[in-house]
């Protein structure tokens, strides 16, 4: 049974197609949309100051990320970034606030070519004088060639599995913050970065439309979105473990923490994806072409009864995590 947030998609928000544009992407990280004419990719993400952002955050790094998250959806999709809409809560207007917001929010979207085409702006509710935090919703656009795009359905057994960049330094970064783990200036400076300003892999996913059978942006945690792909594909999958791309600010915490960062931690917003393997060649070239250090972490197999992705060691050690990933309405 499916739990948390995805669990309420399901039962309360997931229904068949009707009117004249369909989805080709129903509970993919974007809704591919054939207008007649052509095919969108379209995505929509909320975020809360004090849920998605530290109370204190930079909020140029805020206007930045907020835009970001979405256009790595786009990624996954294999869309190229066009248009995006914005939707603000503010509990009161802040000039100066606002001004750093905009800045991050616009020097994305001008290198990306994303252009900002509309919006809304309210105040938040208050509960007695206290008002809630900034709220933050963004729509955002892309184009696909007629027929193409990447969703999470679609991968094969024997297929491999590969993910661009490293893994866990956005969540090494805020347990760093919050205390909870303890890194050197260096690197903690190294994954700040990571966190604050995550690379949407855009380039990568348009690269990869002739390629990928299946592909996901790891939000959540490498666990929880390569087991979206698995439950849309229904398939299961084998990741070797020394395989996970980790960078040297991961590689000197514990081995536990190293695990629980790049296994469940989430925030990077690297893709995630399935390739036959007769196309290794060509995926490795596409990641030459695109600058983007890609690593083959595993296969996918058939689905089997029980946990359908299992983790392992070179020595065969299974590695389990307390969770697979973030949920926001985890029971």
């Amino acid at each position: 049974m499916r739990r948390g947030e995805f669990q309420i998609i399901d039962r309360f928000f997931t229904y068949e197609g009707f009117g004249e544009w369909r989805s080709q992407g129903i509970g993919d990280d974007c809704a591919l949309i054939d207008t007649g004419t052509e095919r969108i990719a379209v995505t929509t993400d909320m975020m809360a100051i004090g849920t998605h952002f530290l109370p204190n955050a930079n909020p140029e790094d805020v206007g930045y990320k907020a835009l970001a998250v979405n256009l790595s959806d786009l990624a996954a999709a294999g869309a190229s970034p066009r248009a995006f809409f914005l939707s603000i809560g503010l509990p009161e207007r802040d000039d100066a606030w606002l001004a750093a917001f905009s800045r991050g929010l616009m020097s994305l979207a001008q290198t990306s070519g994303c252009a900002l085409l509309g919006g809304d702006t309210t105040r938040t509710a208050a509960v007695g004088d206290v008002r809630a935090p900034v709220t933050i919703s963004i729509t955002a656009m892309g184009a696909l060639s007629e027929g193409k795009g990447l969703g999470r359905a679609g991968a094969r057994p024997g297929d491999d599995i590969w993910v661009s960049g490293t893994l866990g330094d956005a969540y090494a970064a805020l347990k760093h913050r919050w205390g909870h783990w303890q890194l050197m200036p260096d690197a903690a400076e190294s994954v700040f970065e990571r966190m604050d300003r995550p690379t949407p892999r855009n380039a990568l996913g348009s690269a990869l439309l002739d390629l990928a059978t299946a592909c996901a942006d790891v939000s959540d945690g490498l666990k929880a979105d390569l087991g979206h792909i698995l439950e849309r594909s229904e398939v299961g999958a084998d990741v070797l473990w020394d395989a996970v791309p980790i960078s040297s600010a991961l590689r000197a915490l514990s081995a536990s923490a190293q695990q629980e960062a790049a296994l469940m931690g989430g925030d990077d917003y690297e893709l995630v994806f399935t390739a036959p393997e007769a196309l290794a060649h060509r995926v490795e070239q596409v990641g030459l072409l695109t600058q983007t250090r890609l690593t083959r972490i595993g296969k996918i197999r058939e689905k089997v009864s029980g946990d359908n992705l299992t983790v392992r060691t070179q020595n065969g050690v299974i590695i389990t995590t307390p969770t697979n990933g973030f949920d926001h309405f985890a029971v």
